[in-house]
């Protein structure tokens, strides 16, 4: 599974509820057919279903149960490393937001604004990751 895969099925778990693609392709800055194409193979392994459009295309999804199990197994193994490790990653994501911060406010071009925005919308979409994860496993602390 892709990572933008991996997002979706967070993100539909998380909303525990239909959402409709366009959400989807919003929540990360993605594209409707690329969030499609992701959506086909996610309701190919029966982790998702999907409803059509009168158009054909796909409008909705909602995980499945497989899919919720998928998550819930993908996520269980939850270790003080894994734990940290998912904190790392955030880090040196965070140090590139305030590096590409700094560059787009000392010299705003065009460039440095795309590398800022493109830099938040990684660390936005690492810390709903992070989100799904703690709310599922939350558990492993008691």
């Amino acid at each position: 599974m892709n990572h933008l895969q991996k997002q979706i099925l967070f993100f539909l778990e998380e909303c525990n509820r239909e959402r409709c693609v366009s959400k989807i392709a919003e929540k990360y800055d993605k594209n409707l057919e690329v969030v499609r194409a992701e959506l086909v193979i996610l309701a190919d392994m029966n982790l998702i279903s999907i409803k059509k459009s009168t158009t054909g295309k796909i409008s909705k999804a909602t995980i499945s149960p497989k899919g919720k199990r998928c998550f819930r197994e993908a996520t269980a193994i939850v270790t003080k490393g894994s734990v940290q490790g998912q904190i790392n990653e955030l880090k040196q994501k965070l140090s590139a937001l305030e590096a590409s911060f700094i560059r787009a406010k000392e010299n705003p071009t065009g460039e440095n604004k795309q590398s800022l925005l493109d830099n938040a919308n990684t660390v936005q979409s690492m810390a709903y990751g992070l989100n799904s994860f703690f709310k599922v496993r939350m558990d492993i602390f008691k």
